[in-house]
């Protein structure tokens, strides 16, 4: 998806980088509130700010590329490179989706624990 976006050679106009930055802040209050409320897929949302910050930073990149968690990932996105970036989309919805029911569900359960 990303994968032309990133370019060694060429630096990003100060606008694009500027809002780049601000959708990664963005991403990071969300992932952050998401690790404290089970409602919201915290995980998800600073992966995608890490994601994002790798783009357009070349040091936070050859940071990222020095973790295992981060290079597991990567192995596994592009595992899946026969999906069509539509297919990838849907994929990553259901993630969510996933996520999402899951934190419900754990709210829910630890509401029970403290009616009774």
């Amino acid at each position: 998806m990303f994968s032309n976006w990133h370019d060694e050679s060429k630096e990003h106009p100060f606008l694009i980088k500027a809002m780049v930055l601000a959708v990664v802040a963005v991403f990071a209050v969300i992932g952050l509130i998401g690790l404290v409320l089970p409602i919201i897929p915290g995980i998800v949302f600073l992966a995608l700010a890490a994601l994002l910050l790798s783009r357009v930073s070349r040091r936070f990149a050859a940071f990222l590329h020095d973790q295992p968690m981060w290079q597991k990932l990567t192995r596994l996105w592009r595992s899946q490179s026969f999906l069509t970036a539509k297919e990838r989309i849907k994929l990553t919805g259901l993630y969510c989706v996933r996520g999402l029911v899951d934190g419900m569900d754990s709210l829910a359960q630890s509401l029970r624990r403290k009616a009774q």
